[in-house]
This record gives structure tokens, C-alpha cells and sequence, in this order.
């Protein structure tokens, strides 16, 4: 069976016009691509990045990256056990879940959080609420707890949405929504998220 792919953004990103003030032998945090992208070049600069995608996304932007855990959690224990001595920038978006450097601050280093793009949540295109009120089977893939809690305050009905969760916070975003189905992917990564999809795909 072939499905028909309908791109509606939950969130936007929007660039705040913020300065980063870091020294050259100072360190970043990167929890998302999303804060690389808004971050400055990298200039060498040691970073400490959750998953594959954001390590790489930080490759290209002139920092010398390390992959410090797959998600929030995971990096913060990688982080309280090596311990860096430099000053560190957690530079994220407005909504960054974990407290990263709140935790990391406790924790005994030094860390300073800097938001530099904020994530707007959007409406569903006029397109994706058609295809939600006419179509019988629709796979939904969902990144965030904030764009989960989005699509189902948003979407006209769920009854029929097989879901694909990045991770088991973002599926318990979703409440009490009734769907279809619901899947987590095995790890929080786009190629989890990928396999997960193909797997549903084939059984929808």
C-alpha cells in the first residue's frame, strides 16, 4: 500500500538575536540540532552533544563534538562522570527539557545555560485536518512531549492515527488520547525513528 506523505510543522523555530560570549577555550552543550544551527562557528571549540544527528550537525558547524549520551538524561550522566573543568554553555532553545545545566550546576560544574531560538507551536495545516477528518489510516510520527501535547489539542480526531513516538515521554504526552495504535521507537534517534516507521508501514 502506498501512503501519501503531508508535511504540517508542530513548532517553528524562530532565532532570537542573542550574543554568545564564549571563550575560545570554553565548551558547549548541544542537546538538539536545532541549537547548533542557532549557535555561532564552533572555531574548535570542544561540545558535548546528545545523539548521532546533533554530534554531526556540530561537526559541520566548526566545533570539535563528542556524543555525550542519546538524550537528556543519558547526557547528564556522562557529564557528571568526566567531569569537564572548562566553562561550559548549554546553548539551547527556549523549551529544553532536563534542566541540563540547572542539574549540572548542583552538580558541581560550571555551567551557563544561553536559549537562542524559541519553538513556536503551529496549528495543523488546513491539509493535514482534511486528511485527519477523511482518511481512515494515518501514521503520525511525533519528536517532543510539546508537539505531541500539540497534535492532540490540535487535531480534530485521533481514532484512527497510528502514532510513532520518539520516545516513551513523548508517547505519555499524549495523555488520554484514543488512537489506533502507538509505537516508541528503541532509541530516541532518527534512525530508530526510521525502523519504527518502516515496521508500522508494513503492518498498516
Amino acid at each position: 500500500m502506498l501512503f501519501t506523505p503531508v508535511f504540517s510543522p508542530l513548532i517553528e523555530i524562530v532565532n532570537l538575536d542573542v550574543t554568545v560570549q564564549m571563550a575560545l577555550e570554553d565548551a558547549a552543550i548541544f542537546t538538539s540540532a536545532n541549537g547548533v544551527l542557532a549557535a555561532p562557528n564552533g572555531q574548535g571549540r570542544r561540545a558535548y552533544c546528545v545523539g548521532p544527528a546533533t554530534t554531526a550537525a556540530a561537526k559541520s558547524r566548526g566545533w570539535s563534538p563528542e556524543q555525550a549520551g542519546t538524550d537528556a538524561k543519558s547526557l547528564l550522566e556522562a557529564l557528571k562522570d568526566k567531569r569537564p573543568m572548562q566553562r561550559l554553555f548549554h546553548l539551547s532553545g527556549q523549551h529544553a527539557r532536563g534542566e541540563v545545566a540547572g542539574q549540572l550546576t548542583q552538580a558541581g560544574l560550571n555551567v551557563k545555560r544561553v536559549v537562542l531560538y524559541d519553538q513556536r507551536l503551529c496549528d495543523l495545516t488546513e491539509v493535514a485536518i482534511n486528511t485527519l477528518r477523511r482518511e481512515k489510516r494515518i501514521i503520525v510520527p511525533l519528536f517532543s512531549p510539546r508537539t505531541a501535547a500539540q497534535f492532540v489539542a490540535v487535531a480534530p480526531q485521533t481514532a484512527s492515527v497510528h502514532v510513532v513516538a520518539i520516545s516513551r515521554a513523548v508517547a505519555n504526552a499524549l495523555g488520554t488520547a484514543q488512537l489506533a495504535s502507538l509505537a516508541v521507537a528503541a532509541r530516541p534517534d532518527a534512525q530508530a525513528m526510521s525502523t519504527a516507521l518502516n515496521e508500522l508501514t508494513k503492518k498498516t
